[in-house]
């Protein structure tokens, strides 16, 4: 990081970025979903089975552009994450692996060129479970990354599936931070027409990812996961009351999960993506004020402005108990998901000599 910036005013969990230069190999991994990139000057609009699914400009892969919106926002470090509908579940395996090694390979080469202000979360195969073991583990050791960032399903897998359970055991053993990020809403027929793909489908899909992650086992089975979810948690805050009631009434000697599921999601760390200081307050009871983060979905229009508005507005109500260090608080919170530093209790702020992206100690 700069030398003269002491203080990490914001750390950003919830960032993606597109590599521009990953050409299709063929016209057969153009068929699976590739994506094909058309250069239109100041941007690009991007195609995946001949549907226009994005424009995006320079801010999405090149570096000192993404370094000098963070310096105009007061961001001082993000997470980088690759765009969801690049994590191509639906593809084939040979294709999808192709790609996430490729796009993996992409973010490194960003990670590295940040002056040591992006943190990496590559992307994983996950139709195909060993290769995708594979992944994360080069992710992690070759790639020097924190870990990785996964959809809510995987298309022919849920989250829970037992095909995913060596997936889980790998990032465990690994120490991998892990965002959940919504993909492919369900029954896209009821929860995004009209525009409601983004209001209510991707929620839904974070939803019924916590439903799997908890009440699938995942969180039982691999309890030393570290799992970030995007948007706030969705409305699992609004559902915390239904889900325990739910389970309560469950056979004691086989119910999952094994303890009270409001307890389980306090295991999550989630973005503060809400848009709403009222929504952000009930998050942060939900899941504890030293598992919540600061996200913006930065570069795309979703971003929230100004970044960490929520937060803000929250503080100056009075209804964060975060308070007004919430910037801190947050940055601490952030790189304890990440698992890169182990900033405790109020020992005052994070200064910018102790950390690295890669980890590292200065």
């Amino acid at each position: 990081m700069s030398g003269d910036r002491r203080l990490i005013s914001m750390l950003d969990v919830h960032t993606h970025f597109f590599p521009r230069d990953l050409p299709p190999p063929s016209s057969g991994a153009i068929a699976e979903g590739w994506p094909v990139v058309v250069d239109k000057g100041h941007h690009v609009e991007i195609y995946q089975r001949d549907k226009l699914v994005r424009i995006l400009n320079s801010s999405a892969w090149d570096p000192a552009v993404r370094l000098e919106d963070m310096d105009r926002a007061g961001v001082e470090a993000q997470v980088v994450m690759p765009t969801p509908f690049t994590f191509l579940y639906d593809a084939d395996p040979d294709i999808a692996i192709h790609y996430a090694q490729a796009q993996n390979n992409a973010l490194a080469d960003l990670v590295a060129e940040g002056r040591g202000r992006f943190y990496g979360l590559g992307t994983l195969p996950l139709q195909d479970p060993a290769s995708a073991a594979t992944e994360a583990r080069r992710v992690r050791t070759t790639l020097g990354m924190q870990g990785v960032e996964i959809g809510t399903h995987a298309h022919r897998y849920l989250l829970h599936d037992p095909e995913l359970d060596p997936v889980f055991r790998t990032l465990d053993d690994l120490d991998a931070a892990v965002f959940v990020h919504p993909w492919q809403p369900v029954e896209p027929r009821r929860s995004s027409h009209n525009g409601l793909a983004f209001g209510l489908g991707r929620p839904v899909e974070t939803e019924l990812a916590v439903g799997s992650l908890v009440f699938g086992g995942v969180l039982d089975r691999h309890p030393g996961l570290r799992i970030c979810l995007a948007h706030g948690g969705a409305g699992v805050p609004a559902l915390r009351g239904r889900l325990h009631n739910g389970w309560q009434r469950q056979p004691a000697q086989s119910r999952t999960p094994t303890e009270d599921p409001r307890s389980v999601v306090k295991r999550f760390w989630v973005d503060g993506l809400t848009y709403d200081p009222d929504v952000l307050a009930l998050a942060e009871d939900t899941f504890g004020p030293d598992h919540l983060v600061v996200g913006s979905d930065y570069p795309f229009a979703a971003q929230e402005r100004p970044i960490g508005a929520a937060f803000a507005a929250a503080a100056a109500h009075g209804s964060l108990q975060l308070g007004s260090g919430w910037r801190d608080r947050t940055t601490r919170n952030a790189f304890t998901f990440l698992g890169t530093a182990n900033a405790t209790g109020n020992a005052g702020p994070l200064r910018q000599s102790h950390i690295t992206s890669n980890g590292a100690r200065k």
